[in-house]
């Protein structure tokens, strides 16, 4: 793991959101427990580019920083 993915995995334990750029995109990693209008009961991390809002669901926060180890290898800077 590299000293940016650290960071970010670090900064996301600590406060159960972080933002950070990959390749100039501004991203968000967030837990998110509580869905919806109705309060729907969820437990999950989500990844969100900020620009174009598509979002993609993790189990956990490892399994977050695997995926991003893996599909974004140049983040920039940690928010």
């Amino acid at each position: 793991m590299n000293g940016k993915l650290r960071q970010l995995a670090e900064t996301a334990k600590q406060k159960t959101w972080v933002s950070f750029t990959h390749e100039n995109d501004p991203y968000s990693l967030l837990h998110w427990s509580v869905a919806g209008p109705y309060h729907d009961k969820k437990d999950v991390w989500l990844l969100q580019n900020e620009m174009t809002f598509e979002t993609k669901e993790f189990a956990t926060l490892d399994d977050a920083i695997a995926w991003l180890g893996e599909h974004m290898p140049r983040i920039t800077e940690v928010l």
